[in-house]
């Protein structure tokens, strides 16, 4: 059994991608480059492949090129396109502080059909201060969800 790989989800750091470029340019294999850096040989593979660049060694000639910094800034380009954007914009904060300024809450905004958004996102942009709001703004806070009585780990039930 391999004891060299880690966890699955695992992603490359800026470090690692430029150890991987020292290593190539030394002659070393993906799995050589692998065990050195505890990672799926796979992984190393996709990365080199992915991040190939070309590069003129002379006129005419040009060679592909594992680059570290390409990669690293591919992939935080990458990153930052894959977030789900956010469904909140200017028309529809302006409606929600118009109705809650009006007294109303969540849970009627959408039962008037005034807002097409579901309550629990409304109350995520309240919690993280998207609109400018605090729980002490809406006429009905939500109390937080009451933990269930559990029973003691030394609780015995009769007769048994």
């Amino acid at each position: 059994m391999p004891t060299h790989y880690t966890q699955k989800g695992k992603h490359l750091t800026i470090a690692e991608r430029r150890l991987i470029e020292k290593w190539k340019d030394e002659g070393k294999s993906n799995r050589q480059i692998a065990l050195l850096l505890g990672k799926a040989p796979q992984t190393i593979h996709n990365d080199i492949k992915r991040e190939l660049v070309r590069q003129q060694v002379r006129k005419g000639k040009f060679e592909l090129l594992y680059s570290a910094d390409t990669a690293q800034s591919r992939y935080e380009s990458a990153r930052k396109k894959s977030v789900r954007k956010c469904r909140l914009d200017k028309a529809t904060k302006e409606k929600i502080l118009h109705y809650i300024k009006q007294k109303y809450s969540p849970e009627m905004m959408i039962n008037a059909k005034k807002v097409n958004i579901p309550i629990s996102t409304i109350y995520y942009w309240i919690h993280h201060g998207q609109l400018g709001l605090t729980y002490k703004d809406l006429i009905y806070p939500r109390k937080p969800k009451t933990e269930k009585k559990r029973a003691s780990p030394r609780f015995k039930p009769a007769g048994k």
